[in-house]
């Protein structure tokens, strides 16, 4: 799963994990891959696209019970007021750096299909030259495409991705703090048949700063 990552701002970033701010010099947070940014290997540890699976994997087809009853809240993020459901389980893995955490879900039956969630403090990231917050530069997913930016303010990014091996396309979302305070993502890699769960999870993800 594509894993789950400068501005005038980036010494506004608050604590996470353990690192208050981004060093001086230091370009997107460690939990972007962007294509074109510099990334480090934060980032590219975490974002789905970079999460190897085997190509041979065999697929299997989609849980036959209804969303509702194969989807669960995480409540990883609730202290940070990030809100999101996750398939019940999925095996969960973490990773984190000086301003950011993701966690990613993967299938048991499946290791193909990933959801990752990641929240990160890291405002300087997000700010362009000018001072204007722009969700597209903190897109974890390197190889996104059909970018959309929407929201009050344009501080919401959708977009497609894939990943390199596997046959599946990847849906995801950047949500910006309307306080300066940071972001959050979610990266969706389902099974064409399980493009239900897929919508679910995305309807169910919420950043409130």
């Amino acid at each position: 799963m594509k894993k789950f990552v400068l501005g005038i701002a980036a010494t506004t970033c608050l604590v996470v994990t353990g690192c208050g701010a981004v060093p001086s010099g230091q370009g997107p947070s460690a939990a972007n891959a962007v294509t074109g940014q510099q990334s480090t290997a934060g980032n590219s540890a975490t974002s789905l696209s970079n999460n190897s699976t085997d190509a041979n994997a065999a697929s299997t087809p989609a849980n036959s019970a209804p969303v509702s009853d194969t989807l669960q809240p995480y409540t990883g993020f609730q202290g940070q007021g990030l809100t999101v459901s996750v398939p019940q389980g999925w095996i969960s893995s973490t990773a984190s750096g000086g301003d950011y955490k993701a966690v990613t879900f993967s299938n048991p039956s499946n290791p193909k299909e990933q959801v990752r969630v990641l929240y990160s403090t890291c405002v300087g990231c997000y700010m362009t030259s000018t001072g204007k917050p722009d969700p597209t530069q903190v897109i974890g997913e390197k190889n996104a495409s059909n970018v959309q930016v929407s929201g009050a303010g344009g501080m919401v990014a959708d977009y497609d991705f894939r990943i390199a091996a596997s046959p599946y396309q990847g849906t995801g979302q950047v949500q910006l703090s309307t306080n300066q305070s940071g972001y959050a993502e979610v990266d969706v890699v389902v099974s064409p048949q399980n493009q239900n769960l897929r919508d679910a999870i995305m309807k169910s993800f919420h950043y409130a700063s």
